[in-house]
Parts: C-alpha cells; sequence; structure tokens
C-alpha cells in the first residue's frame, strides 16, 4: 500500500521538527547555552556551546576561552574547524556579530546568540483573553 505524497511529506517534517528540538548534551552541563551561525559567500556552518567561568565548552569539552568588556567580547576558539582562531564580537541587541580570519586567509561572518532566545521566538504568543 503507497502513502500519499502529502502524507510522506508531513510525517517528514514532522520528524525534521522533534529531531530539531531534541535537547543535546549541553543542556545537562552548567554555563549558558549560545549558538552560532557563521556564513562565507553560499556557506554556512551553525552549532552549539556553552560558556562556563570564562571558558567554551562543545558538550564536555573546552574548546577556548572568552572575555566580555562592555559591549565588546574576544573569543579564543582551537579544536573547531569553522571556529578556529580570535574572534572580536560587537554586541548587536540580544546577538554578537563578528568576522573570523582564518589561517588560510578565509574570512567567515559570525552571529552569536543565547540559546533562550532562540527558543522564545519559536513559542507562539499568547492571545489575550476576552473580558
Amino acid at each position: 500500500m503507497r502513502l500519499p505524497l502529502i502524507a510522506v511529506a508531513a510525517l517528514a517534517l514532522f520528524t525534521v521538527h522533534a529531531y530539531a528540538q531534541k535537547p543535546t548534551d549541553n543542556y545537562k552541563l552548567p554555563g549558558e547555552l549560545w549558538t552560532w551561525e557563521a556564513s562565507k559567500g553560499e556557506l554556512s556552518r551553525k552549532g552549539e556551546f556553552r560558556i562556563h567561568d570564562k571558558k567554551v565548552y562543545i558538550v564536555e569539552r573546552n574548546v577556548g576561552t572568552v572575555n566580555v568588556k562592555g559591549d565588546e567580547a574576544t573569543l579564543v576558539v582551537r579544536a573547531n574547524p569553522t571556529l578556529n582562531g580570535r574572534i572580536v564580537l560587537k554586541r548587536d541587541g540580544t546577538a554578537w556579530r563578528g568576522v573570523i580570519e582564518h589561517g588560510n586567509g578565509t574570512k567567515w561572518s559570525i552571529v552569536f546568540r543565547p540559546k533562550e532566545e532562540t527558543i522564545k521566538e519559536r513559542k507562539k504568543p499568547e492571545r489575550k483573553k476576552d473580558k
């Protein structure tokens, strides 16, 4: 028996949506969760990390340090192909934006956001109750 194309598409969409919201091991560990998106032309990469005691972690692995002074932050990351290097960021609302230059001369635009902000954006606004 064949499923209609719409049913298959709906099942795939539900599966992707459910998988995307699955909590990672980062939720179980201390620190503040952040997401990042890096782009260079049409290429883009994204991921998440934690900051705890001025150290940057991907799951349990310490991959760098962070130093924040006012509206500027410096992130020094090692052991992540996309984020390797020194990244100088400036605050842009709730996000932090900057450019990372790799050792081979390529430059990537990068945006960091607190994970809680991305979760709040997904929630539907509450309807006002009629009196």
